[in-house]
C-alpha cells in the first residue's frame, strides 16, 4: 500500500513539473535605439530694453525712443505678433534726496526674428544710448515638432536594426515586437554667441557688438531621443 501511494505522490509531481515547464518560454531580445541630429534655429527670441537718457541736458522720452524701436522693427519686417512689450520700470539714478529723484523709465520688449542678422538690422537703426540691454531669451524651430517625430521614427528603426545584426551573429532571427518604450528626454536649445555679457545675464549694446562681426552663429539646436524595444526571438 505505502509503494502504492508513492507511486502516485510521484506521478503526480511529474505532471506537476511538466505543466510547469511544458509551455516554453518565449525568448526575446531587449535593445535600445538612437537618433539625433542638429538643426538651425529660425526662432530667436530677443529682449531689448530702453532706457530714457540725457542729452543736452534734457532727458529723452520714453515714447520717443519707443517710436524709433517700433519703425526700426517695421522697416526689418517684423510682424506685429512677433514684437511684445515685456515690461515696464522706472529708475531713480539722482544721487539727490528720494523727493527729488529724476525717475528714468525703461521698457522691455521681446523680439522675434529668424537670424541674429535681422536683430542687427533693427538695432542698427536706434540710438545707441536708448539701448540699455539686449539678452537672447531663447531659441527654437518652427518645425521642431515635425523633426522630433521623425527623430523617434528613426530611433525605433535604429533599434529593431540593432536587434536584427545581434542576433545574425549567433544565428538566430527576430520575431515580433512585443513592447517599446519611447524616452522624450533630451532636447537641448543652449549655445549661441552674443554679444558680451554681465555677470547677472545683462549685455550692454553698442553698435560695436554685431552678433555676426566675427562670422560665427548660433550654436545648432541639438535633439536626441532614445526608445527600448523588445523583441521575440524566432
Amino acid at each position: 500500500m505505502k509503494h502504492l501511494i508513492a507511486s502516485i505522490i510521484f506521478i503526480c509531481a511529474c505532471t506537476t513539473i511538466y505543466a510547469q515547464t511544458g509551455t516554453p518560454v518565449q525568448k526575446r531580445i531587449s535593445v535600445t535605439g538612437t537618433a539625433e541630429m542638429e538643426i538651425v534655429p529660425d526662432e530667436i527670441y530677443f529682449r531689448v530694453v530702453l532706457k530714457e537718457y540725457l542729452k543736452d541736458k534734457n532727458k529723452v522720452p520714453l515714447e520717443k525712443l519707443e517710436k524709433e524701436l517700433t519703425q526700426a522693427v517695421t522697416a526689418a519686417g517684423i510682424a506685429k505678433e512677433d514684437f511684445m512689450v515685456e515690461q515696464v520700470e522706472g529708475y531713480s539714478w539722482s544721487r539727490k534726496r528720494k523727493e527729488d529723484a529724476e525717475l528714468y523709465n525703461a521698457k522691455s520688449y521681446i523680439i522675434k526674428v529668424a537670424a541674429p542678422s535681422k536683430m542687427d538690422e533693427i538695432l542698427s537703426k536706434v540710438n545707441d544710448e536708448s539701448i540699455y540691454s539686449v539678452v537672447i531669451r531663447n531659441s527654437s524651430h518652427s518645425k521642431i515638432e515635425e523633426f522630433k517625430k521623425q527623430l523617434k521614427i528613426n530611433a525605433i528603426k535604429a533599434a529593431k536594426a540593432k536587434a536584427t545584426y545581434l542576433l545574425e551573429a549567433i544565428d538566430e532571427k527576430i520575431g515580433e515586437t512585443i513592447e517599446v518604450s519611447e524616452y522624450d528626454n533630451v532636447s537641448t536649445y543652449e549655445g549661441f554667441r552674443s554679444i558680451p555679457q554681465t555677470s547677472n545675464y545683462v549685455s550692454n549694446y553698442n553698435s560695436e557688438n554685431s552678433f555676426d562681426e566675427s562670422g560665427i552663429g548660433f550654436q545648432k539646436i541639438k535633439l536626441q531621443f532614445q526608445v527600448s524595444a523588445t523583441f521575440a526571438i524566432k
